[in-house]
C-alpha cells in the first residue's frame, strides 16, 4: 500500500515528486470515499499502480545533488574492492556484479583496465545513474498520466526542465573552455561546437541536403516516392488522445520497448524485401505521439513496379501483432505516394524534420493526437521541439536514420580534404570531393553569397549509387592508434582522410587540427571603479605607483571532475591504479 505523508497540512503520497504526490493522494482518497470494509476495485488498482511506480531503482523524488552523492559512494565502493582483489579478471567480475546489482548496465569495454577505471569513476556513475533515474521517472510520469497533449505532450514538464538545465550546464562548460591548435588559433569550445552538426540549423540543413540528393537520384532512375507512417499497436499507448484518460489496454511498455516493436516490424519487412529483390532507400524519422509512444515517418524511394509489393508486405508485418483490433487496419500503417507535380518529396518531409530539430518552418505540432503549442513550464517558455529533444535524449531513441545511402562520414571527411591532395586522384574521387564543397563570395557590402552549394546527388553517383552496402567506392581512412583519454590509453580508430577501395594503399589526407585546452574562454576583470562607465576616483597616495594585483582567472572545477578517478587513488596512496597491487610497507611514501 502507498505511504501517505503530511506536511504543512497537505497530504501526499510518499516517494513521488511534489506535483505528482498531491494529485495521487487526491485520486486515491476519492477512490476510497464512502467505502466501508473492502476497498473498491478502483482503489486497489490505483494503490497497486502507485506501489509499482514508487518501487524504482532510485527514488523518483531524488534530486540531482543526491544522485551525484550516490555516484561518489558507488565509485568509492568499487575502489575499495582493489584492497582485497588483485587479479584483474576477478576484480572486473566483481565490479560487473556491483554495477548490475545497482540496476546499471556494465561498461561496454573489452579492456579490463578501461572497464575498471570506468567503474571507479564517479563521473561514469553520475551519467549512468542519471540515465536510469530519468527513464524510471519518465516511465512513472507516463503511467500516471502526466504525459499527454493535455498534461504535457511528449514528455513530462519535470523532464523538460531537467533537460533544459542540463543543456545550460553544458553550454556554460563549453563557454568556459578555450581550445588552441598547433597553428596558434584560439577559440571557445562553444564556437567550435557551433560549426558542427550539433548546431541545429546545420544539422537540419544537412538532412534536407541529403534528402534532396536522394530524390534527384530517384528521379533519374524513374523511382517513385512513398511517404509511410508506421504506428505501434494500441497497447503501447498509455493515454487516449481524445479524452486524456489512461488507456485500459496499456501494457506498461516504455517508449524504448515500443520503439523496439517498430524495429522488429521494420527488420522483418527489410528481410522480406531482400528475399524479393526490393531495396528501398531514403530516410526514417522517429517522433513521439502526445503520450511519448514513438511512431515513424518514412520517406522511401522504390521502383514503380514494386510499390504494391512493398505496401502489401509492410502492411502484413505491421498488422501481425493485434492486427484484428478496431482501427488497426486504418491507423497502423498509412501510405502516400508523392506526386512530383504537387511538390518535392524533400519539401513534403521538411516539416517533420523541423518539428524534431528546431521548429523551423513549423507553426505548430499538429497531428491526429491534437495540437501541441509553445507553452510555459514554470517561468520558462518551452517550444514543442524542446519537448521532442528531451524525449529523444531521455529514451535514447535515434530520430533520423538513413536507408540505402552512402555513408555521411565520408562526405564530412571529404570536406576536410584540400584540393591539392586529390590532384592525381581517380575521377570518381574528384567528383565526390567537388560535390561536397560549397563556394561562397562576399560582395562590397560584406554580404556572403553562396555561389556553388554542396550537392549530395553527385556524391551518391560518385560512390556508385544507392544500396551498395560495403561496396561504396570511397571510405574513411581510420588506422587504429593508441589514444589518450580520460581512462588512459586505448586503441581507437583515428580518421586521417579518405581512400579509394580500388587503391587502398593511397590515402587522401584531410586537414585536421590537434586541439588542447588552454584555460578559460573569458577572463574576468574587476573594474577600477565601483560602477562601469563611471569616471574613476583618484587613487590614494599609498596606492600610487603600486603594481596592480595579478589577475586571477575564474574558478573552473571541470578539471577536478576530469581527474577525480586518479584523485581517489591519491587519497589512499596504497594502491597502484595501473596494477591494483598492494605496495609493500617499506616502499610506501618514498
Amino acid at each position: 500500500m502507498p505511504t501517505i505523508q503530511q506536511e504543512n497540512g497537505i497530504r501526499t503520497v510518499k516517494g513521488l515528486p511534489a506535483r505528482w504526490a498531491a494529485r495521487a493522494y487526491k485520486e486515491l482518497h476519492a477512490a476510497q470515499e464512502g467505502a466501508i470494509g473492502a476497498m473498491p476495485a478502483r482503489y486497489k488498482q490505483l494503490s497497486a499502480l502507485l506501489d509499482e511506480v514508487t518501487d524504482a531503482p532510485l527514488p523518483l523524488d531524488a534530486t540531482d545533488a543526491q544522485i551525484c552523492i550516490l555516484a561518489e559512494r558507488y565509485a568509492n565502493d568499487c575502489i575499495s574492492q582493489a584492497a582485497t582483489i588483485h587479479d584483474l579478471k576477478a576484480l572486473r567480475a566483481r565490479l560487473a556484479w556491483m554495477v548490475t546489482d545497482r540496476g546499471m548496465e556494465v561498461p561496454d569495454e573489452s579492456d579490463d583496465k578501461q572497464f575498471i577505471y570506468r567503474c571507479n569513476d564517479a563521473g561514469w556513475w553520475r551519467k549512468s545513474l542519471r540515465r536510469v533515474h530519468g527513464r524510471a521517472f519518465e516511465h512513472a510520469a507516463i503511467r500516471l498520466g502526466f504525459v499527454s497533449v493535455r498534461a504535457g505532450a511528449y514528455c513530462s514538464d519535470e523532464t523538460v526542465k531537467r533537460r533544459l538545465a542540463q543543456n545550460r550546464r553544458n553550454a556554460k562548460a563549453l563557454d568556459a573552455m578555450t581550445m588552441t591548435n598547433e597553428d596558434g588559433q584560439e577559440f571557445a569550445l562553444s564556437a567550435l561546437a557551433a560549426k558542427s552538426t550539433s548546431n541545429k540549423s546545420i544539422r537540419r540543413g544537412e538532412l534536407m541536403l541529403r534528402m534532396a540528393g536522394c530524390e534527384e537520384v530517384a528521379a533519374e532512375m524513374g523511382h517513385v516516392g512513398l511517404f509511410v507512417t508506421l504506428t505501434a499497436p494500441s497497447k503501447y499507448h498509455a493515454v487516449l488522445a481524445k479524452s486524456g484518460t489512461l488507456n485500459p489496454k496499456y501494457n506498461g511498455a516504455t517508449p524504448r520497448e515500443a520503439q523496439q516493436a517498430l524495429m522488429d516490424v521494420w527488420t522483418s519487412w527489410r528481410a522480406k524485401n531482400s528475399r524479393d529483390g526490393v531495396r528501398p532507400y531514403g530516410f526514417r524519422i522517429a517522433e513521439p505521439h502526445h503520450d511519448g509512444c514513438p511512431h515513424w515517418h518514412v520517406l522511401m524511394f522504390v521502383p514503380a513496379d514494386k510499390v504494391d509489393r512493398v505496401t502489401e508486405t509492410l502492411t502484413a508485418y505491421a498488422l501481425a501483432e493485434d492486427g484484428d483490433e478496431p482501427g488497426a487496419r486504418a491507423n497502423r500503417v498509412k501510405f502516400v505516394q508523392i506526386d512530383p507535380a504537387l511538390g518535392t518529396a524533400a519539401g513534403y518531409i521538411a516539416k517533420y524534420v523541423g518539428k524534431n530539430i528546431d521548429d523551423a518552418h513549423v507553426d505548430a505540432h499538429r497531428d491526429d493526437d491534437g495540437e501541441v503549442r509553445t507553452d510555459m513550464v514554470g517561468d520558462e517558455v518551452i517550444r514543442p521541439s524542446q519537448r521532442v529533444e528531451a524525449w529523444a535524449a531521455t529514451w535514447g531513441i535515434r530520430q533520423f536514420q538513413p536507408m540505402g545511402q552512402p555513408p555521411v562520414t565520408v562526405w564530412r571527411e571529404l570536406r576536410r580534404v584540400q584540393q591539392e591532395r586529390i590532384a592525381n586522384a581517380p575521377a570518381h574521387v574528384v567528383q565526390a570531393w567537388t560535390a561536397c564543397q560549397r563556394e561562397t563570395a562576399t560582395d562590397a557590402d560584406g554580404v556572403v553569397e553562396v555561389t556553388k552549394p554542396a550537392d549530395f546527388a553527385p556524391y551518391i553517383r560518385a560512390q556508385g549509387g544507392v544500396n551498395q552496402g560495403r561496396a561504396y567506392r570511397i571510405a574513411v581512412a581510420a588506422p587504429i592508434k593508441a589514444v589518450e583519454g580520460r581512462y588512459g590509453l586505448a586503441d581507437r580508430p583515428v580518421p586521417v582522410g579518405v581512400y579509394c577501395r580500388q587503391a587502398p594503399d593511397i590515402t587522401y589526407a584531410s586537414k585536421r587540427y590537434t586541439w588542447r585546452r588552454t584555460g578559460a574562454a573569458v577572463a574576468l576583470r574587476s573594474p577600477r571603479s565601483p560602477v562601469n562607465n563611471c569616471t574613476p576616483a583618484a587613487a590614494p597616495f599609498w596606492e600610487e605607483g603600486a603594481p596592480w594585483p595579478e589577475k586571477i582567472p575564474p574558478h573552473n572545477d571541470l578539471a577536478y571532475y576530469a581527474d577525480c578517478d586518479f584523485a581517489c587513488f591519491d587519497k589512499f596512496g596504497d594502491f597502484n591504479p595501473d596494477l591494483f597491487i598492494e605496495i609493500p610497507h617499506e616502499e610506501r611514501h618514498q
